[in-house]
């Protein structure tokens, strides 16, 4: 190991990355040379240059954590048919993080904020839902075969700015508690700083507007994080990864 890189416990681990557009990019500006050159300047890229780290890319734009039952919509985490299938998370995977809920609150009443397709019904559901069709059955069913069969892969919940009401980061952080993975807040709270577009109620709706201002990449046109937000907050989402 290179000794810029001893005692590094990040260095050259293997990450699963599970997100949406929110961790995909949408501005198109890309590295231009180095690791990963090519690639979108997006949180996952800054962390893995950082650490030379290998990313297994389950993310994309418009993606949903849930797949609605009629099958009629394919960009989901938990379509058997896909190979971003969560099944499909590689078992030497060291790191495994979702970032998912925007979609999925879109799919609940057909109407996309971001502009991506929200074909076939996805409702919230209840905690105790089983099976994909909703979003809390689609996370019962991921955290608990992901803690049967990646049993030694470091899981984290990035909860969801982004969504489409309150209730989606509650259960994302309702999820965490219930399967004993730890989790932040990307809507702000004690430990996270407030990301673009919070569902948090607890911040003042100024502070909600000043951060979507100079975090939009195109205010009010295009409102998902811009370079900055993404190089802003993969500092404390690779701080998150160190500890969990």
């Amino acid at each position: 190991m290179n000794d810029q890189y001893s005692g590094n416990i990040l260095f050259d681990k293997k990450w699963a990355v599970c997100g949406d557009s929110f961790t995909a990019g949408v501005s198109g500006n890309t590295f231009t040379e180095g690791l990963y050159a090519g690639e979108n300047l997006i949180y996952p890229y800054y962390i893995a240059r950082r650490n030379q780290m290998q990313i297994c890319r389950f993310f994309e734009g418009g993606r949903t954590l849930a797949y609605p039952a009629a099958g009629d919509f394919s960009n989901s985490l938990t379509n058997p048919n896909a190979d971003f299938y969560y099944k499909n998370i590689p078992a030497d995977a060291d790191y495994i993080t979702i970032y998912l809920g925007i979609n999925d609150s879109h799919h609940e009443h057909g109407k996309a904020r971001d502009g991506e397709d929200p074909t076939g019904i996805i409702p919230l559901g209840e905690m105790d839902d089983i099976g994909t069709a909703t979003y809390c059955g689609a996370w019962n069913e991921v955290l608990s075969w992901l803690i049967v069969n990646r049993p030694f892969a470091h899981i984290g919940i990035l909860v969801s700015n982004g969504c489409d009401r309150p209730a989606y980061r509650e259960v994302q952080i309702a999820m965490a508690e219930k399967y004993g993975i730890p989790y932040i807040d990307m809507n702000g709270d004690r430990f996270t700083p407030v990301m673009i577009r919070s569902q948090n109620p607890d911040i003042s709706p100024e502070v909600k507007k000043a951060v979507l201002l100079k975090q939009a990449v195109d205010y009010p046109r295009n409102t998902h994080p811009n370079d900055a937000a993404h190089a802003f907050e993969s500092t404390f989402i690779e701080e998150f990864l160190r500890r969990i």
